[in-house]
């Protein structure tokens, strides 16, 4: 079985990241990401450590913007708006899961599609309908991309299995693949029998973040196996959906959790920064 690790997929992720950023700062341009979470999830604070300290060694800024979970929607947005307009700053993230009297959709559409590196505006989901490499994909669906293209899993002709609908991986993860000739089959928390559609799949893609969710029976012999979910086990170890021991007998290549996408993720991120940097100069420098 391959082991799909994404450790080598981050490290060259990395280094175009700083190719660009060295590229921008020898024209005076700063990179700089603004880190926006409201409240202490504690995923969200892993998280965020974890982006900083792939910026930072990317060579890219960081400033930080973190409010209690008791703050309301119209202060968030002025807050934003004060970010977005912010000309140093070149990217934004939003740590998710927000607390529920927050509507994504309210706090996305003050993200310019130009410093949305993560995929969240509209408009950005209007580019990648379109097929259009000028936006941002969301970084764990653009993450699972960069690990099957490393490995060299062509998707083209493939049926492909994901299960998770959520808008920030699985449906827009649902588009890439169809834009690179995959047959996609879109599960959900109404799915009948899920089983029924990932045991013909030659790629199973599972972002739910249900522990364990995945056994044996869920995969056909040889099958591509992509874990994205995170969590915990009964023992307090960090586990993903696919039960990873059952499911390695089986598999044809599989990543495992954690060392899989995660670790590509933010890598993913610090890319998209450059790009946004990269893009912001090009466009104040042709005015």
């Amino acid at each position: 079985m391959m082991d799909l690790r994404g450790k080598d997929v981050a490290k060259r992720l990395r280094t175009e990241a700083a190719e660009t950023i060295e590229k921008l700062k020898e024209n005076n341009v700063a990179p700089a990401l603004a880190i926006v979470r409201v409240g202490d999830d504690e995923a969200s604070v892993s998280y965020e450590k974890s982006a900083t300290s792939t910026m930072k060694k990317a060579g890219i800024d960081v400033k930080a913007f973190h409010y209690p979970e008791s703050i309301t929607e119209d202060e968030v947005v002025k807050n934003f708006q004060a970010i977005n307009g912010d000309p140093a700053i070149h990217g934004i993230l939003v740590m998710q899961p927000l607390p529920k009297h927050l509507s994504r959709e309210t706090i996305a559409s003050f993200i310019s599609p130009e410093k949305d590196i993560d995929g969240l505006a509209s408009a950005n989901l209007g580019e990648l309908v379109q097929e259009s490499e000028k936006g941002f994909a969301p970084s764990t669906p653009t993450a699972v991309i960069e690990v099957l293209e490393h490995y060299e899993i062509d998707v083209k002709g493939k049926d492909v299995c994901i299960v998770g609908s959520s808008p920030v991986v699985g449906k827009p993860l649902g588009l890439m693949l169809v834009n690179r000739g995959a047959t996609v089959t879109l599960c959900h928390i109404y799915t009948k029998d899920v089983k029924k559609y990932s045991q013909d799949a030659d790629i199973v893609i599972s972002a739910t973040g249900a522990v364990g969710l995945i056994t044996a029976d869920h995969v056909k012999e040889g099958a591509v196996v992509i874990d994205v979910g995170f969590g915990y086990d009964e023992e307090g170890k960090p586990a993903g959906d696919v039960r990873f021991e059952e499911v390695t007998q089986k598999a044809g290549a599989l990543t495992p959790v954690p060392g899989g996408v995660g670790t590509v993720t933010t890598a993913v991120l610090a890319k998209q920064v450059a790009k946004a940097a990269k893009g912001l100069s090009e466009k104040k420098g042709s005015r």
